[in-house]
């Protein structure tokens, strides 16, 4: 597809779940909330969020490390800045950004780079999917699915499918393209057996490079490891969440236990929806799922609408300008950092399996 067309598509999607939102909600009593809210914790809140970005940077290091070792303080403002990319660009473009950023600094391949990151993706769909079955032995996730739903005209079924199984379906392929990749090049062949003569060993050298990136998921410790260090990050996302919650009083709506719960699920459906491909930042999907999600196990619609934005905002903007800080000070800009890294490819970012299609690897 064409990338002006994804381009579109994805803002198109960004203002159709924006128009879902908005209807959702009266504007002048959640801009009340909004002005009523507790801004002081908004502080320890995007503190304990860039301790989130810690956490994912020193689970790309395990990732890249059958690669090559490096610093968590070298990581860190790669991390930032894809996430800063992500926020800006639209179809998670930050991916293939932060992939060319770090194989211009460190010198590493930039296919096996994304592969890392593809990785990444999955395992977090893969997270937030066991924390949203843990806390539902406590919490009716089935109703609250129903109530999803029924909001977007779908079966209940249907929405947990597709929720669910497009990362369970694609951690599949990547552990089984790692343990058995002779199998993996035979299927490789027959695809490609069908392109002209010439594109054949690039494409095969450009998936033996993917393929390399997912060494780190061919022993069961290792697959152990990705999961155990993709908790931190979601549960300090999940306590920046929490904070947040008494900003408007959250907590007077539920008990502190019960507040628990909900907002591991407000996590968990909101990150889950914003795997759609839509414009920078996921706006419009994630104060979608946020609000509705908090709604329906409880909340006035103006609060969680208000709990929504507030939430979006402290998750995008400060990360945001610290990215393009790091750019600053590293003397480029994320309009070179975009062209270069999909220049002459077609680069493709990530859909909502989390699987990226092609990016361009010159040293």
């Amino acid at each position: 597809m064409h990338r002006s067309l994804r381009f579109w598509l994805a803002i198109g999607a960004s203002l159709l779940f924006l128009g879902l939102f908005f209807a959702r909600i009266d504007p002048g009593e959640t801009w009340g909330k909004l002005e009523e809210a507790n801004y002081l914790l908004a502080l320890p809140a995007i503190a304990v969020y860039f301790g989130a970005v810690y956490f994912r940077t020193l689970r790309w290091q395990y990732l890249l490390s059958p690669m090559k070792r490096m610093g968590v303080a070298r990581l860190y403002p790669v991390v930032v800045v894809g996430y800063m990319a992500n926020n800006l660009l639209p179809v998670r473009l930050g991916e293939v950004v932060r992939a060319y950023y770090l194989g211009e600094r460190e010198r590493v391949s930039k296919v096996s780079s994304l592969a890392t990151i593809a990785v990444e993706r999955v395992f977090d769909g893969l997270t937030l999917l066991f924390l949203a079955a843990v806390v539902s032995l406590f919490l009716p996730l089935v109703g609250l699915l129903q109530g999803l739903a029924d909001r977007a005209g779908v079966p209940w079924v249907l929405l947990a499918l597709a929720m669910s199984m497009p990362f369970v379906l694609v951690a599949a392929f990547m552990v089984l393209a790692a343990y058995s990749p002779r199998w993996f090049e035979v299927l490789l062949e027959r695809l490609i057996s069908v392109l002209p003569a010439p594109l054949r060993p690039k494409v095969s050298g450009l998936v033996g490079m993917f393929i390399g990136g997912l060494a780190v998921l061919q022993h069961p410790r290792r697959l152990l490891a990705v999961f155990l260090l993709s908790l931190p990050v979601w549960l300090a996302e999940a306590l920046m969440y929490f904070i947040l919650a008494f900003s408007f009083d959250l907590h007077n709506v539920f008990d502190v236990t019960e507040l628990v719960g909900v907002i591991l699920l407000v996590t968990a459906v909101a990150n889950l929806a914003i795997s759609i491909p839509t414009a920078g930042g996921g706006i419009g999907a994630f104060e979608v799922a946020a609000a509705a999600t908090l709604s329906l196990l409880g909340a006035e619609e103006s609060t969680a609408g208000a709990y929504a934005i507030l939430v979006h905002v402290a998750l995008l903007v400060p990360v945001t300008l610290l990215g393009l800080l790091y750019l600053w000070t590293d003397r480029t800009s994320l309009g070179r950092l975009t062209r270069e890294s999909t220049a002459d490819t077609g680069a493709a970012p990530f859909g909502s399996a989390g699987m990226p299609l092609r990016v361009e690897d010159k040293p």
